[in-house]
């Protein structure tokens, strides 16, 4: 096994404490934001290692610090890249488009609410569907506010605890989503009660995700990120929210 990898299906202890980010992991992640900026679909390790003219140590090693900062992630144990938030390599359920056209994934809702903090000036749409019953929904943002959601009493349902948040990084991602209305939340909770969770008007999802998405990409020199449950619960209630299904 290279000294890198994890065994397979194991996750690693990811965003859990702050650490110094090297040169070569920052330059990386920049060309990741970058690629997928102009691309609409992320690099692999041949775009990589071409680009950056890192060995395959040094590449992994840039990998790593970066997934411990949950900047990239893998499927466990593999060499497959399946999200570079706020971007996914593989479809989700929330496609993201600005106005020239350029499309992508977003890796879930949360991310959805922050990906236009990229394109300042620019109107960002998001287009998502309901897990209970599919529904089409619509959400325009644009420097960090709502401009429009269709329809408009929809929200953003978290349905993982945030001490979970590490423990499958895929499952968290797949359980933070839009749903139409509240009605459409309480059938889904009750049909799959391990995702009960607490809600949001969409309006208020930028609101959540609004330190991550003031400095990625715009601050360089930024750390990983570190997922502090405590902290997120703590703020969820200061913004009035209902917490009481993590009670």
């Amino acid at each position: 096994m290279h000294e890198f990898h994890a065994p397979y299906g194991v996750y690693r202890d990811t965003a859990g404490q702050p650490f110094n980010m090297g040169d070569d992991a920052k330059r990386l992640r920049r060309f990741f934001e970058d690629y997928f900026i102009e691309h609409g679909y992320g690099p692999d390790m041949t775009d990589i290692t071409a680009a950056l003219g890192l060995s395959q140590h040094d590449t992994w090693e840039a990998l790593y610090q970066l997934e411990r900062g949950v900047q990239v992630m893998f499927l466990p144990g593999t060499e497959t890249l399946v999200k570079m938030p706020p971007f996914s390599y593989a479809p989700t359920r929330h496609r993201v488009s600005v106005g020239d056209h350029r499309r992508w994934y977003a890796g879930c809702a949360g991310e959805s609410c922050a990906i236009n903090a990229l394109f300042p000036g620019r109107q960002v749409t998001v287009t998502s569907t309901c897990p209970e019953c599919w529904q089409p929904m619509t959400f325009v943002f644009m420097d960090r506010e709502l401009v429009s959601a269709e329809p408009a009493e929809a929200v953003v349902h978290i349905g993982v605890h945030p001490h979970r948040f590490r423990d499958d990084w895929i499952v968290t991602c797949d359980s933070i989503n839009f749903f139409p209305s509240l009605e459409h939340v309480g059938r889904w909770e009750q049909a799959v009660p391990e995702r009960r969770g607490v809600t949001m008007p969409v309006a208020m999802g930028p609101k959540w995700v609004d330190g991550v998405a003031r400095t990625r990409y715009w601050d360089y020199d930024r750390g990983p990120d570190v997922a502090d449950g405590d902290a997120m619960i703590e703020s969820f209630a200061k913004m009035g929210l209902d917490i009481s299904p993590w009670q």
